[in-house]
């Protein structure tokens, strides 16, 4: 869940709203006159959120399809629309593999 706090609240209950974001998993948003400057997150969140940067800065990954960044699969390969032709290729030229819908 998140909350949304202003600053004077903060600094006031500073120690209660630290353990309630470490350990009740609540997520604050910092406000500051009436606008939201920061954001307070358990470390767990933050090591997710750091692992998607992570994920998502990484230079070889920037060059794969869209379909392999998403899943992971196939990773090495670069010629994932050659792949899907041939993939459907063969499944054209198999017989008996009729499946009803």
């Amino acid at each position: 869940m998140t909350r949304v706090l202003g600053m004077t609240e903060i600094k006031a209950r500073l120690s209660e709203i630290i353990n309630r974001v470490a350990f009740g998993h609540e997520r604050l948003i910092v406000l500051r006159r009436g606008k939201p400057i920061a954001a307070l997150v358990s470390v767990h969140d933050l090591r997710q959120l750091e692992a998607l940067d992570a994920a998502r800065t990484d230079g070889e990954n920037e060059n794969r399809h869209p379909v392999m960044r998403a899943f992971g699969g196939w990773a090495d390969r670069a010629d994932l629309d050659e792949l899907l032709a041939e993939i459907y290729a063969n499944r054209e030229a198999a017989t008996g593999r009729e499946v009803a819908l």
